[in-house]
């Protein structure tokens, strides 16, 4: 299935009033794709709210993003040292309470050093677009209902046979970026404030992140899903 395939049947099915977002990797910085231009505040978040916004599709460094949350998890930057990140813990500080001190920060980091796998590979640039705009993209952002979460989760279950980790905290990009792009498992979130803000989700909303080889096979199985979804508790329906 094409992504714009992808794209029409999860709108048809989930009822997705937001297009997906797709997220790919370049080990080197592709000729045919523009740069993002400016620098993002906080970072990949605000990246992709304009791609929502716009339908733009572009590439993005470290150089475009204050907060390398997104850069880090795809193995464009390598993670940020103490210094550093004590100076951007202390800018989101200024903005909204993340932390009651810096010690908590410092043990929230280590506990998601635990919890999320480094990335290995080293990326020159990360692609951010529409998935019908991206071509073989590592990652698919769903932005949907808890209902459609749970339709996506149960088809997940139908084809894999295994459950989908969660996380919920300060920072996505760990939760719905690094997890999946590192294990190719899928993840959901309620994210964290900045996500949801420069995005510009709705309350109801959250984000379930798919590897894009895995929503493929999905999909078709999907509409089988969906619909014993929608039918579940009632008899079964006699064959013809």
């Amino acid at each position: 299935m094409t992504g714009t395939d992808i794209t029409n049947l999860l709108a048809s099915l989930l009822k997705l009033r937001r297009e997906p977002v797709a997220i790919k990797a370049w080990k080197e910085l592709p000729c045919d794709i523009a740069s993002y231009q400016g620098s993002a505040f906080p970072g990949m978040c605000t990246q992709i709210g304009e791609v929502l916004a716009s339908g733009a599709t572009f590439y993005t460094t470290a150089d475009h993003c204050f907060c390398t949350g997104g850069v880090v998890a795809t193995g464009v930057a390598p993670p940020v040292g103490r210094e550093d990140r004590e100076e951007m813990i202390k800018v989101h500080f200024s903005i909204s309470k993340g932390y009651k001190d810096m010690p908590t920060a410092f043990c929230y980091e280590k506990n998601i050093e635990k919890l999320i796998p480094r990335v290995a590979a080293a990326n020159t640039a990360v692609q951010i677009g529409l998935l019908r705009d991206i071509k073989d993209p590592d990652i698919v952002l769903l932005f949907c209902t808890p209902a459609a979460a749970d339709i996506l989760s149960r088809a997940y279950c139908y084809v894999e046979g295994e459950p989908i980790q969660g996380f919920a905290g300060n920072g996505a990009c760990p939760f719905l970026i690094q997890y999946p792009f590192v294990t190719g498992k899928p993840s959901f979130s309620c994210s964290d404030v900045s996500w949801r803000k420069y995005i510009g989700l709705c309350p109801e909303e959250m984000t379930v992140s798919m590897p894009a080889k895995i929503l493929s096979r999905l999909c078709r199985d999907l509409p089988e899903v969906a619909r014993a979804y929608s039918r579940y508790g009632e008899p079964p329906e006699e064959e013809d």
